[in-house]
């Protein structure tokens, strides 16, 4: 058996290989890299201590992956979801050249597809009755047939980038919005009750969960978690599994609901189709999702663990310090580690490994210009 890893200069990518580590022997695993540029080598090479790797390139991405299955053609190939455009050249490939060694737990092309555009998984939480902010097309906005406040999102991508709130006529004339790339929802109140559930499916069930309660986010009304509580919400499980259900899932997805004050209700607002930046926690809490991951792809059964709710996870580099700052208080406090606290990019790692991981991964000018902007 072979984990083949791809996108590994990601963030999570680099807490996702010390978790697997911990599971599994470094020659189970197959490393890819874009390209094999120099400096792509010099990094794996510090980050991972790996000097063998596969090329697996945007450009040559059938080809690529037609070499790796040839070469480790006597293996079961394990794919995993990191990220969500090198998961849809999967399943692109999947379409054309079936299966081959690769094993995965993925959802069908079309259902991927749909999870990832928030317009149209908006229309279709809609016609199957899941709970969700109300849709407002360009023929109601143009007739007025709304409530203010309204929010206006790109169809595709992920976070906030490109998120406006609208709250009074005077706002709207101002907003340029492009039917062809955004669309309008209702706001719903209570910007901070986001509720996040985390699921582990095959099949349309769902076999392993959690979910989790944000404490701290940047920016601090609509952004990433950077401090957050697990929890095992009844409620949000049952949710999700009813959306799990109807688009047949199978893999990992995150589902974000909002709660609807007025109403009472637990509201769709976003699906995140592939491994999330805080995947770390699932291991801390006990839900192991990477390795039960690996073994429900080989076809093993998979038991439901008993979650660990007063776990914690922090993303303290860069933003959790940038909130420090902003909002003083006692340093011995906020930097005092806590057992009950897993650290992304530093637990399952060393420091010194970590350390050498974020002066590469974050110390770059767009990386920082990125940062600043938020």
């Amino acid at each position: 058996m072979k984990i083949l890893l791809t996108d590994i200069f990601f963030r999570k990518t680099f807490d996702v290989i010390n978790i697997l580590g911990a599971h599994y022997p470094n020659e189970h695993f197959i490393y890819t890299l874009p390209s094999n540029a120099k400096f792509n080598r010099f990094k794996l090479k510090n980050f991972y201590k790996i000097t063998h790797f596969e090329i697996l390139s945007t450009e040559n991405f059938d080809d690529d992956l037609i070499h790796i299955s040839k070469k480790y053609k006597d293996e079961k190939i394990i794919y995993l979801p990191i990220e969500e455009n090198t998961t849809l050249n999967f399943l692109n490939f999947i379409e054309v050249n079936g299966e081959l060694n690769f094993n995965y737990l993925l959802p069908s092309l079309s259902n991927f597809q749909l999870a990832r555009h928030k317009e149209q998984l908006n229309l279709f939480c809609e016609k199957k009755s899941i709970s969700c902010p109300k849709y407002i097309s360009e023929f109601v906005l143009k007739k007025k047939h709304f409530k203010f406040p309204i929010i206006k999102k790109p169809s595709l991508g992920s976070g906030s980038k490109g998120i406006v709130y609208i709250e009074n006529e005077e706002e709207l004339s101002n907003c340029a919005i492009d039917f062809k790339i955004d669309f309008v929802q209702e706001r719903l109140p209570n910007p901070k009750g986001i509720q996040a559930g985390f699921y582990l499916c095959k099949q349309g069930e769902v076999v392993s969960f959690y979910s989790h309660k944000r404490i701290r986010t940047y920016p601090e009304i609509g952004g990433v978690t950077v401090y957050s509580k697990s929890e095992y919400n009844q409620e949000i499980k049952t949710l999700g599994a009813q959306v799990v259900k109807e688009l047949n899932w199978s893999g990992f997805v995150m589902i974000e609901f909002l709660f609807d004050e007025r109403d009472g209700l637990y509201k769709l607002i976003e699906i995140n189709p592939r491994l999330w930046g805080s995947i770390m926690l699932s291991e801390f809490c006990n839900a192991n999702f990477l390795s039960s991951y690996v073994k429900a792809s080989l076809g093993e059964n998979i038991k439901e663990q008993q979650i660990d709710t007063e776990k914690y996870i922090r993303w303290v580099f860069p933003y959790d310090i940038i909130l420090w700052i902003k909002h003083f208080s006692n340093p011995f406090k906020f930097f005092k580690k806590q057992v009950n606290t897993c650290y992304i990019n530093f637990s399952y790692s060393s420091q010194w490994r970590s350390l050498k991981f974020l002066v590469f991964s974050y110390f770059d000018l767009n990386k920082i210009k990125t940062i600043f902007k938020k």
